[in-house]
């Protein structure tokens, strides 16, 4: 997909398939003897996991044969695709995390403290913490240093230590003659627990030290949007895999968006 100054269009749609219905029904059905002649759609051979960075790399070659050259990639933490591309292409392109995989990683690792026996952590607490990670990436995009500072402000915040805060971002330091109140926090109360102040500290210092990267995001959602137009048009629950009926459904989706 292009950025949105480019019009948001489809530039390149790729399509794995790992199995063909008739090489499949003629191995079942006449074993020994030669599959007949036909336009077999098989053209990846590994696991689905595999699938991700090898369209990658396909799909940017034949956008460098095309005269469209790619400079920057916008995704999810996968390294795989990165070391595949630079490998095979020689290419060394820029790559922009996508803002919702940061705030659905970090999500995951509070859920799982969630479950920990003695920890309270509850889902109030942890929907603030990520609703304040979002408006913290979302101020600072561009200002790597400022970002960090206030990434390592969020969790102290929370227990009412606010020595490391902004004033941007900090009712009490503005007025710090009046008694500060944690609305979304439980008992509209700062936090008290130490076990779970270091534990939380823990999360988000992974953050503090990715701050420079973190202060250019991108997004994926054109892809994503794209991705769930196609779902509706070739639902998971019907399996095309083995023929091109894929192949029409994911370009005429490709077609459709575009338009």
């Amino acid at each position: 997909m292009s950025k949105a100054k480019y019009g948001k269009k489809v530039l390149k749609t790729i399509v794995c398939h790992r199995t063909c219905h008739v090489c499949t029904w003629w191995r079942n059905h006449r074993p020994g003897q030669p599959v007949r002649r036909h336009r077999c759609v098989r053209n990846h051979i590994g696991s689905a996991r595999m699938m991700e960075p090898a369209s990658a790399v396909r799909g940017i070659r034949e956008l460098e044969e095309e005269g469209t050259p790619v400079g920057t990639i916008e995704g999810d933490g996968d390294n795989t695709m990165m070391a595949r591309i630079k490998q095979e292409l020689n290419l060394n392109l820029t790559k922009k995390f996508d803002r919702n995989h940061i705030v659905k990683n970090v999500g995951k690792s509070l859920y799982e403290l969630q479950k920990a026996k003695n920890l309270r952590l509850s889902r109030a607490v942890i929907n603030h913490l990520m609703k304040c990670l979002k408006y913290v990436l979302a101020k600072n995009q561009g200002r790597a240093e400022s970002l960090e500072v206030n990434l390592r402000a969020i969790i102290p915040h929370q227990f009412g230590d606010h020595s490391a805060c902004r004033a941007e971002f900090c009712g009490f330091k503005r007025n710090p003659r009046i008694r500060y109140i944690h609305k979304s926090l439980p008992y509209k109360t700062p936090l008290n627990d130490p076990a779970l102040r270091l534990k939380l500290e823990e999360v988000f210092t992974a953050l503090v030290n990715r701050a420079t990267s973190l202060a250019d995001l991108g997004s994926s959602q054109e892809c994503e949007h794209a991705n769930r137009e196609v779902t509706l048009c070739a639902p998971k629950n019907v399996f095309y895999g083995g023929s091109e009926a894929l192949d029409f459904h994911v370009h005429a989706t490709s077609a459709f968006i575009n338009q």
